[in-house]
C-alpha cells in the first residue's frame, strides 16, 4: 500500500480504533501505529523513529483495564468483540493503515489480539526491561507480573526489523533442542524433538508451571493455537463465573500465549492460513536463544490472504461513493 492510502484509511476510522492520527509529510520506511498505555515510553518511541526514519502514525484504542477482549471495538473478520487489549493497534496494522503495531502484553494481550486478526506478533521482557520492570500489575486471576513490550505486522520483514532495532545483537545456535507436542504433524524444516501432549488451554497457573519445565529442558518449544475468540469468549472476568463460562472461555482457545510474559519469556507467533490460528514459538529472554527463535521463524511459510488483502485494504472499501454521488 502507498503511505497517503494508508493516511486516508486512518483518516476515516473505520473501525473507531483510533486515539489521534498525525499527518505525514513525506515518505518514511514504515507508519507506525503505538497502544494508548502510560508504561510505553515517549521517548523511546521517539529515538526508534528518528534511528530508524519511522513514522509515528496513530496512538491506538487498547481495550479499557487491559481486558483479554474490548467491548468496545470489532474484530473486523468475525464481527465478534476484538481480542484485547492491545485490540486498536492489531486493528490498525490489519487494515494497513500502519506497517508496525508496539502494544504491551501482560497475560497474552500482543499475541492473542495478533493471533485473532492473522498477524505476526513478538513479545520479549528484553525491550525496555528496565523501564517496565518498575511498574506491577496483577491479573484478573491473581498474579502479580510486569508487562512487556511487543510488535504486531502483517508480514515478517518489519518485525524483523523491530527486533534489530530493540535487541541486542546474538548467535544463532548450531543445534537448538526445540520441542514439540507428540500429537504435531507438521514437517517442519529443523530437527524438533517430540514432549508429551499438554492441554495449554486449561487455567493460568498450571500452564506457567508447565512452561517454565519445558524452558528449562528445551531452547524453543512450537505449539500451534487457536483459533482465537471464534469459538468462544476469551475473558477471565467472564470465564471465572461458573463451568459454563469457564467452558466458553476455555473454547477462545488462548493457551501458552497467556503465560508467555508471566513466565518472563519470548515468543514470536507465525499465522496460518486458518482464521485466528498461529504457531507459536516460545524461549527464554536471552539474546541466542531469542536470534535462534527468529531464524526458525524465517523458516516458516505464510501467504497473506489475497481476499483480505484486496477488501481490508483498500482506500475504495471505505471510502466508496454513496447515493447522488458521481460514480
Amino acid at each position: 500500500m502507498k503511505q497517503k492510502e494508508m493516511h486516508e484509511i486512518a483518516m476515516v476510522n473505520p473501525f473507531n480504533s483510533i486515539v489521534h492520527c498525525f499527518e505525514p509529510h513525506k515518505e518514511y520506511r514504515y507508519f507506525l501505529g503505538v497502544k494508548n498505555d502510560a508504561h510505553i515510553s515517549k521517548d523511546w518511541i521517539l529515538e526508534i523513529c528518528q534511528k530508524n526514519d519511522l513514522f509515528l502514525h496513530t496512538v491506538d484504542v487498547k481495550a479499557a483495564g487491559g481486558r483479554a477482549v474490548d467491548l468496545s471495538l470489532i474484530n473486523p473478520i468475525t464481527g465478534r468483540y476484538m481480542t484485547g487489549s492491545s485490540s486498536g493497534t492489531s486493528i490498525n496494522v490489519f487494515l494497513g493503515i500502519n506497517d508496525i503495531g508496539i502494544g504491551t502484553d501482560g497475560g497474552g494481550s500482543v499475541l492473542a489480539p495478533a493471533m485473532s486478526l492473522n498477524l505476526y506478533s513478538f513479545v520479549s521482557k528484553l525491550i525496555l526491561e528496565d523501564h517496565l520492570k518498575k511498574y506491577q500489575k496483577t491479573s484478573t486471576d491473581g498474579i502479580t507480573f510486569s508487562v512487556s513490550i511487543g510488535y504486531i505486522t502483517r508480514t515478517l520483514q518489519p518485525l524483523q526489523d523491530m527486533i534489530s532495532w530493540t535487541i541486542p545483537e546474538g548467535n544463532v545456535k548450531e543445534h537448538p533442542k526445540i520441542a514439540v507436542f507428540l500429537d504435531d504433524q507438521t514437517k517442519y524444516p529443523f530437527e524438533t524433538e517430540k514432549i508429551d501432549k499438554f492441554d495449554v488451554y486449561q487455567d493460568r497457573k498450571t500452564c506457567i508451571t508447565f512452561l517454565t519445565e519445558v524452558l528449562n529442558h528445551y531452547d524453543i518449544l512450537i505449539l500451534k493455537e487457536g483459533p482465537v475468540d471464534v469459538l468462544g469468549f476469551g475473558d477471565t472476568v467472564f470465564g471465572h463465573f461458573d463451568e459454563t463460562t469457564k467452558q466458553i472461555q476455555q473454547a477462545a482457545k488462548k493457551g501458552l500465549v497467556r503465560v508467555v510474559n508471566m513466565v518472563n519469556a519470548t515468543a514470536i507467533t507465525i499465522p496460518t492460513s486458518q482464521l485466528g490460528c498461529a504457531y507459536v514459538c516460545i524461549c527464554k529472554s536471552n539474546v541466542d536463544d531469542i536470534i535462534t527463535m527468529l531464524a526458525c521463524a524465517k523458516k516458516f511459510s505464510y501467504q497473506p490472504d489475497a481476499l483480505i488483502e484486496r477488501y481490508f485494504r483498500s482506500v475504495e472499501t471505505w471510502k466508496g461513493k454513496g447515493f447522488g454521488d458521481e460514480i
